[in-house]
Order: structure tokens, then C-alpha cells, then sequence
């Protein structure tokens, strides 16, 4: 990993584990922020490799990559998580690469265990982005694990008071929750994250469930992302078995895995859902989850009621009401900033089995207006997730907090 480049332009680190391929689809305001950034900073993406050697030269047109010395395979779950594991063991390695850099700004994407705290530890003015709590993915299977997390990213958090940090966040309910773990309310600033325009939209004509594989007479309701207990699909399941006694016609869509598909099975089958539940495992491009997502008569956005989860804007938000599909989502605080119950989405109160299946039962009661509330959907996203917004913010950020350490 060499750090050696041009010293003309003050330089901004931009730390990822993914390369900027992947990136730029998980946070699609990349390509933007680069371009925004490119006349006055020097701008340095410090990564993995990506699969196969898969580089394109057109987004990297306007940044410098350092890359470590392997690759990740986005599309294989399990080798996500062993190249995070090894990711994760070259710490000491990026961060001396960040500190030959000597940046204007870091933009740490990461929220790895004790990475952010390390990443501010070596005093450069930080923007650390807060999109995942890894103590809660890690632990929150069971009540001790999620009150251990809890306490282990109360510590984490509070390592980031420093004059010289930053803190985004996609909700104003996201920004107390970081204050209620211990951060300073000055050092919290709300960018809503960007969509993905164009990967997840609405399909003309839909796919058939017929060319799924699915029964056109029976109701579809879709999950999807990585599974892991935390996000309560141990409690979906639940109250599943609860919908389909009232309603033997409604089938679940489990979409997706990456290591907790094994998991799910186990579930599905203790509860003696199999028949009612489909499972189609990690599918191998976005362009086929959003396939499976534009057959659904609705696609759901559950997160369990936990402190970790109370601000937080999930990926499968933003992209589900992107396909134009009803959302039937959690209402807890963050979410109920963007879905307004029975305008662009269906709210259901958190932890609340009967609330959970009253709101699919309002979108299979009048399917034009649920139609129409999920083209309602599709705008809201594009309102509150544009890109050009996101990477403005925070090229604006940058030249205030580089501003203010030469000052």
C-alpha cells in the first residue's frame, strides 16, 4: 500500500473496506462528491481490491485508489465476511498509509469495531458516517448481546469528541440517538444518504409471479438484504404464523443471506412456516432482487425496536420505495421521517405483531390505492435521497473542517 502522489492539492481520504465499484452503488453520491471535490482537493480512496480485477477507470478518472493487497467478491456473502475479517487485520496498515497522507479531511465510512475512534485518534479533522452499528450486527441475536453492545458503542462513541470530528447522520432521530450514546450535539450533522437512481425502479411491464415461480393467486410480501438476527426476523416470522392463519393466502419472501441464510432456515422450519415462506436465497445482481421486488404486491422494511435501530434509514428503504412497489415499513422514529403513513408508504408500530399484519391488510384491501401509494413511494425516495444533495453537503463539510484547521 503506497501513499506516494502529487502534493499540489490538499489531500481527502476517503476510507472504505469496498473499492469504489461497489461504493459507488452503496452510497451512489460518490461519483458526485469526487467531481465536486476534484478542483481543489486531491482525492484518495483507500480500499480492497475489487473482484477479478473488475476496475472502472471511468469513476476513478477523479481520484487516487490504494488498494490492499486483496480482493473482495461483493456478490459472494461468505467471502464478504472473511475479506472484512482480514480488511479489519490490516488496520495498523491503513492507518499509517492515512498518516503518510497527512489529509486536509478523512471521510471514514467505516463504522468497524473501534476503527472510527482509531481513524480520529490520529488527529486529522474526521467525518465519520455512522450508517452501521457493528456491536448490535455482532451481537444483537439475544437481549445480553444487544445490552453489551449497547455499552461497548456507548465507549466507541464517545472516543469521537474531538474538535476535530464530525459525525453524519440520515435522520434527525439518528442524531439523538448518537447524543443519547454519548456524542456531543455539536458535533452531529444530518445528510439524508443518496439512492441508487436506475438499479432499483419500477419495471414496465412487471415481471409475472407465474415467471418466478410463484402462485399469481396468493399474496407476496418481500424482505430482503443481509439476514442476520438483529433486524428482528426471528419476530417477522412470528407474527407470520400469526398473518397466515388469518389469511392462508399470503405468502413471505425472504430475499437474500450472506452467512444468516442457514439461520433463517432453522427459524422458518422451528416454527413449522416452510410452506409458507420462500426463500430465494442470495440472488447474484441487484438487477434480479429488484425483479423479484416489482412482482410483490408489497415489499417490507422491518427493524426491531432497539436503541441501535431507532434513527436508522436501512438501505432496503430507500430502495424499496424506489421500485415503485407499496412499503409496508417499521415506524420507528428515522423511518417515520421519510414514509408518511398512507401517502408514500404503510407504517406499522414497532414490536407490534397486529399492527404489523393490520398494515398489509390495508395494502390488499384496495390495491389501486396502495398502487398509487407506492408511485407516491418511488417520488419520496427521489426527494429525500438525491445524490447531488448528498455530495454538495459534504463537499461543503470538507472545506469547512479544512477551513477551520488552518485557521
Amino acid at each position: 500500500m503506497g501513499a506516494e502522489m502529487s502534493k499540489s492539492k490538499p489531500r481527502v481520504v476517503y476510507l472504505h473496506r469496498y473499492p469504489p465499484e461497489i461504493e459507488a452503488f452503496q452510497w451512489p453520491a460518490l461519483r458526485e462528491l469526487a467531481k465536486a471535490l476534484a478542483p481543489a482537493y486531491e482525492l484518495v480512496y483507500v480500499s480492497m481490491g475489487p473482484s477479478g480485477g473488475r476496475r472502472n477507470e471511468e469513476l476513478r478518472r477523479d481520484m487516487r485508489v490504494i488498494e490492499l493487497p486483496f480482493s473482495v467478491d461483493q456478490t459472494d456473502g461468505r467471502d464478504k465476511w472473511f475479506k472484512t475479517l482480514r480488511w479489519y487485520a490490516h488496520t495498523g496498515r491503513t492507518l499509517a498509509c492515512i498518516q503518510e497522507l497527512a489529509p486536509a479531511v478523512v471521510i471514514c465510512k467505516e463504522a468497524l469495531p473501534f476503527l472510527p475512534g482509531r481513524v480520529a485518534a490520529l488527529g486529522f479533522p474526521t467525518i465519520i458516517e455512522t450508517s452501521d452499528w457493528w456491536w448490535s450486527i455482532l451481537l444483537g441475536h439475544r437481549g445480553w448481546g444487544r445490552k453489551l453492545a449497547e455499552r461497548l458503542e456507548r465507549r466507541e462513541v464517545r472516543s469521537w469528541n474531538r474538535p476535530t470530528v464530525k459525525a453524519t447522520v440520515s435522520t434527525r432521530a439518528e442524531g439523538r440517538l448518537l447524543e443519547a450514546k454519548g456524542l456531543e450535539a455539536s458535533r452531529v450533522v444530518v445528510i439524508n444518504a443518496p439512492q441508487n437512481p436506475g438499479v432499483f425502479r419500477p419495471l414496465e411491464p412487471r415481471p409475472s409471479k407465474e415467471e418466478l415461480g410463484l402462485d399469481p393467486a396468493q399474496k407476496h410480501f418481500a424482505i430482503f438484504g443481509i439476514i442476520r438476527g438483529g433486524k428482528g426476523y426471528d419476530q417477522l416470522l412470528d407474527w407470520w404464523r400469526t398473518a397466515v392463519a388469518r389469511h392462508p393466502d399470503w405468502r413471505l419472501v425472504v430475499i437474500g443471506g450472506a452467512g444468516g441464510e442457514a439461520w433463517c432456515r432453522r427459524q422458518i422450519a422451528k416454527r413449522g412456516l416452510g410452506q409458507v415462506v420462500h426463500m430465494t436465497g442470495w440472488l447474484p445482481t441487484k438487477q434480479e432482487v429488484n425483479r423479484w421486488l416489482n412482482a410483490m404486491d408489497a415489499v417490507l422494511v422491518h427493524r426491531r425496536n432497539s436503541p441501535d435501530n431507532q434513527g436508522i434509514i436501512p438501505s432496503a428503504l430507500y430502495n424499496g420505495l424506489s421500485t415503485g412497489r407499496p412499503v409496508a415499513a417499521s415506524g420507528l422514529p428515522g423511518i417515520a421521517e421519510i414514509v408518511r403513513d398512507g401517502t408514500d408508504g404503510f407504517l406499522f408500530t414497532p414490536d407490534d405483531g397486529a399492527s404489523f399484519v393490520a398494515a398489509l391488510e390495508r395494502v390488499v384491501a384496495d390495491p389501486d390505492a396502495a398502487a398509487s401509494i407506492g408511485r407516491a413511494g418511488n417520488l419520496r425516495a427521489a426527494e429525500c435521497f438525491d445524490s447531488g444533495r448528498a455530495a454538495r453537503a459534504h463537499r461543503d463539510l470538507v472545506e469547512a473542517m479544512s477551513a477551520d484547521s488552518e485557521s
